[in-house]
């Protein structure tokens, strides 16, 4: 028999790894929080309901801005006075309340409970998607997700990263018992021999280490960082969300639309300047995103994260160089707005790249207190951030022609007849970030044309 001082407990074999048990938790989390996300919104679709997301504050406070909306279809003719219904019209989905149903018409009337007027356009049956059933607030953020693909693929990814940790767990746990029975095996064989077990020799061997902490950090680290991402996502989304509805606001708020006005809306300046008496103007273009307040900041970084009512915004402001004189009075006068990817701001100006798309839109309005101008366009085209194209002219002098010349030659589009270049107009060059290179930029330049109003309001 061999002497009982040669004998290792098996207790003096080294703990196993909590890595599989952590990568099975965390595995089956992320499975669980794709479910449970996509849930309230593939469910009900699978059942019947069709689901939308709230886009805008017209029906709040009933359905905040951000809820996911389920609607089922109804007979018009059975449509309840106060229901809430979505429709369809000029191919956007609107929700909101039924304030009168004509079954003689075939018509609705509604209005959304934010606003005080009834919508100005009846609704056909033929339009009614349904009423609404009931809503989620905040999970039309998650909805969102599904509009972007790269929310799609990140979903995707969490599944399949899921999945993987569990293979991994399960590979892990397959390994944890191999090296067990290989202790076990090398113990049972020393005892029958006689000779001492050398435990760290054989763990040294199995591949124990005393350093398996750090990649089990690793691996937390890891996890974290890609949950972390799917968090920003989620952030950068709901704020892209707020933003928008902040102008979307500014518009109901300070624009309205005028019989007899010569521009196309008129602007309430004095309680927008109530509100930042920065505002000289507002950026207008039928058909488009373009619908903005114009600020004027001492310097180029102030509206850059800031909206009009000086509160930190990821969409910013439209905003006049610093180094331009108010009023719109030099020769050229520089307006920036960012490129947001989602569409807002000044996101479409590369669309004018595409003749058809120029002929459509072939001018904007820019309304002032003072005076409004009608903006003929007379160029687009990319440019460097650091090309001429910024300098400004105070004067008409031979180098603003030179300029402008320069402007033209470069042009995506063949400018209307009208469109031309005239000594003494003063210009604008709207501007945004473009990707074609490092620093691009597209740019428009459009020709300022006074009309005889102010803000929308003719003068006199």
């Amino acid at each position: 028999m061999p002497e009982a001082s040669h004998k290792v407990p098996v207790a003096s074999r080294p703990k196993g790894s909590s890595l599989p048990a952590f990568c099975n938790v965390l595995g089956i989390l992320l499975i669980v929080m794709v479910f449970v996300l996509c849930l309230p919104i593939i469910g009900p679709d699978l059942l019947g309901y069709e689901v939308f997301d709230m886009a805008n504050g017209s029906m709040e406070p009933e359905i905040p801005v951000g809820s996911v909306v389920y609607v089922r279809s109804a007979d018009p003719v059975d449509v309840q006075v106060d229901e809430i219904v979505a429709y369809r019209t000029a191919g956007n989905v609107v929700i909101h309340r039924v304030v009168a149903n004509d079954d003689v018409t075939a018509q609705l009337t509604t209005k959304g409970d934010a606003g005080n007027e009834v919508d100005p356009d009846p609704v056909p049956y033929d339009n009614l998607i349904g009423t609404v059933a009931m809503h989620l607030p905040f999970w039309g953020n998650v909805m969102a997700i599904y509009e972007s693909n790269v929310g799609r693929i990140y979903l995707v990814l969490t599944v399949a990263c899921g999945i993987m940790l569990n293979i991994v767990a399960e590979r892990l746990r397959e390994r944890e018992r191999a090296r067990t029975v290989a202790w076990i095996a090398a113990e049972r064989a020393a005892r029958a021999s006689g000779e001492p077990f050398d435990a760290s020799a054989m763990a040294a061997q199995l591949g124990y280490s005393r350093y398996g902490w750090i990649r089990t950090t690793a691996m937390i680290v890891l996890a974290l960082i890609f949950l972390g991402s799917g968090g920003v996502v989620l952030f950068v989304r709901h704020n892209y969300r707020v933003s928008g509805e902040k102008y979307e606001q500014a518009s109901q708020q300070f624009v309205r639309r005028e019989e007899g006005t010569i521009a196309p809306i008129v602007i309430d300046f004095n309680a927008l300047r109530a509100v930042n008496e920065d505002v000289v103007g507002w950026i207008y273009c039928e058909g488009t995103e373009i619908n903005y307040p114009v600020l004027h900041g001492e310097s180029n970084d102030q509206y850059l994260r800031h909206d009009y009512t000086r509160e930190y915004n990821i969409n910013g402001s439209i905003f006049v160089d610093a180094a331009n004189r108010d009023g719109f009075v030099d020769a050229n006068t520089i307006i920036y707005g960012h490129h947001m990817n989602y569409g807002a701001m000044f996101a479409n100006l590369d669309f004018w790249a595409d003749q058809a798309y120029y002929d459509e839109h072939p001018v904007m309005w820019l309304l002032t207190p003072e005076q409004d101008y009608q903006v003929v366009l007379v160029s687009g085209h990319h440019t460097s951030a650091y090309s001429d194209m910024y300098e400004i002219y105070a004067e008409h002098d031979a180098d603003f022609q030179r300029y402008l010349a320069e402007a033209v030659e470069q042009s995506d589009f063949v400018p209307q007849e009208g469109a031309t270049v005239n000594e003494g107009r003063n210009y604008v060059m709207l501007t945004t970030c473009a990707y074609i290179f490092d620093n691009a930029r597209y740019v428009l330049h459009g020709k300022l044309v006074p009309v005889e109003s102010a803000g929308g309001v003719p003068l006199g």
